[in-house]
């Protein structure tokens, strides 16, 4: 009986680091079809597009098209930053998550994410 203990208590604490580092190497879509990867770090998640992402700033006749690699942060107290879209909050439902970047929305649809804050940017 006692050796059983062992090996659980073994499986369990070998288990343990995968689940956490779990979200790393997962790949996110938003509802534009862009790819992202999610890396967990003391401040939330970083979401790095696979991909080069076109995306319009400005507006009249002084909006630009920005393209490249996008970096989405989604930090633990529900700020969100973007160096071409800005600041912004983000939150997350039982439908998928949003990042809320100065007038323009990022939907990642049936996917959940954890930026290692519980349940406190739940979407209201």
């Amino acid at each position: 009986m006692k050796r059983f203990i062992q090996i659980a208590i073994l499986s369990v604490a070998i288990a343990l680091p995968n689940v956490a580092a779990s979200q790393e190497g997962w790949i996110y879509v938003s509802q534009e079809g862009h790819q992202y990867s999610a890396k967990l770090n003391a401040d939330g998640v970083v979401l790095e597009s696979l991909y080069p992402v076109a995306r319009f700033t400005g507006s009249g006749a002084m909006t630009q098209v920005i393209t490249g690699t996008e970096t989405l942060y989604l930090g633990r107290d529900c700020d969100a930053y973007s160096k071409v879209l800005g600041s912004g909050t983000w939150a997350w439902a039982n439908g998928g998550f949003v990042a809320r970047l100065e007038g323009k929305e990022i939907w990642f649809p049936r996917q959940e994410i954890d930026a290692n804050n519980g349940l406190k940017c739940a979407l209201r």
